[in-house]
């Protein structure tokens, strides 16, 4: 759905949860995506007469790589909402009859103008096509259509077989690691998938800083969150495989807010080894409860590195962050970015919640301003649509691996 109420931020959110669907079949689900095997398209919709797809079988797609780059270029149409229309133009286009299973998964706020277009919401139904429909409340703050939901996923109808309704309350909850799990399981779920198992190994030493935001707009009640997610973090990361036992893996984690503000706890800043220690320094953080100055806090652990980490040892930061910074630009943000990498560090970005400048977020990941590497920011950007979801599930493991394995 890429009609006006959806607004700008949250079909840029859409596109981003398609791309981890993808990812997360090719590896959790074992799925295939190449000639002979699996296929997917996105097709993006607004008004009459108004959409739009891109397709593993494109001429210009060679690979599943090359489809998410398609994904991300879609521009948001920001029109009216013809569902139906949409629905008949994703049956004709991309779900043909075939031997193959065939799914659709249908993102919208489920508020379809039926009275200007009366293409049955019920059309992909009666065709053996299983049906996923997901309604999330709109930029206007209206609440997702059930009833609408409900037909364009064939539930209560007599043709078709019933498929599955959702309902979120925001985009950003799309990004949901315990969301994301259950949305590729109900896609598979008529093939047998494996089970999928996230063990970590480091090749060579590593430095691993946890940088936690610790200002005003995050809460006390959410740093405290930060702070368990932090230590499960760390344990999975000084308990890690590693190819030679004599290559050490070094944990820090500390805390920022406005500028001049980094608290490592009660001790000095250092690397640490012994998880007992590391967690106590954690459990000792108080909440500094003041502005968010993202630039100095880079600045800080970037000198840091210099003074405390080799050079042929990994030097990676995973950085708690909405992109907001205070008095700062992109370009400031390009710079201390562009400066951390210089020293040869690796920066990945935790976001929580969907109130995010997605500009300053995009130059986080991969410091640059003027382009963003849609491959690059899939493995250095998690997503989380609350602070609490940073404890559910398996969150932490997918974290830890993308991290250890850089």
């Amino acid at each position: 759905d890429s009609s006006e109420s959806i607004g700008l931020q949250n079909f840029e959110i859409a596109k981003d949860f398609i791309i981890k669907v993808i990812d997360r079949l090719s590896k959790d689900e074992l799925v295939k995506f190449e000639p002979g095997q699996s296929h997917a398209g996105v097709v993006q919709y607004s008004h009459n007469q108004m959409q739009e797809h891109v397709d593993m079988r494109s001429p210009n797609v060679r690979n599943a790589q090359d489809f998410k780059e398609a994904v991300k270029k879609l521009q948001w149409m920001a029109g009216g909402t013809f569902t139906g229309e949409a629905l008949q133009y994703t049956r004709d286009r991309l779900l043909p009859p075939t031997q193959n299973n065939r799914i659709a998964l249908v993102i919208t706020d489920g508020r379809s103008d039926t009275q200007r277009d009366t293409t049955p919401l019920s059309v992909l139904c009666g065709a053996d096509i299983q049906v996923v429909s997901v309604g999330i409340k709109d930029v206007f703050g209206f609440v997702a259509g059930s009833d609408q939901l409900n037909v364009i996923s064939c539930q209560g109808l007599s043709q078709g077989r019933p498929g599955i309704s959702l309902v979120k309350e925001n985009y950003a909850e799309l990004l949901d690691d315990g969301f994301l799990k259950n949305i590729t399981a109900q896609i598979c779920i008529d093939k047998k998938c494996p089970d999928y198992t996230c063990p970590i190994t480091f090749s060579s030493p590593a430095d691993i800083t946890i940088l936690l935001d610790s200002s005003a707009s995050v809460g006390s009640h959410n740093f405290e969150t930060t702070k368990v997610f932090a230590k499960r973090l760390a344990e999975r990361f000084l308990s890690a495989g590693r190819a030679d036992p004599s290559q050490d893996v070094r944990v820090a984690v500390v805390q920022y807010s406005g500028q001049g503000q980094q608290q490592p706890g009660r001790a000095a800043l250092q690397f640490l080894q012994n998880y007992t220690v590391l967690a106590s320094s954690v459990d000792s953080m108080d909440f500094i409860n003041d502005a968010t100055d993202v630039n100095d806090a880079l600045s800080y652990v970037t000198r840091f590195y210099r003074e405390a980490s080799s050079g042929a040892t990994k030097k990676r930061v995973l950085l708690f962050s909405d992109g907001n910074s205070q008095g700062a630009t992109a370009e400031a943000i390009e710079k201390a970015v562009q400066e951390a990498q210089r020293a040869g560090i690796e920066i990945f970005v935790v976001v929580v919640g969907p109130q995010v400048n997605e500009p300053h977020i995009r130059v986080l990941v991969t410091g640059k301003t003027a382009e963003y590497d849609v491959a690059f920011g899939e493995r250095h950007l998690f997503r989380v649509p609350n602070y609490q979801a940073l404890l559910r599930g398996v969150l932490y493991q997918t974290v830890s691996r993308k991290v250890a394995l850089g």
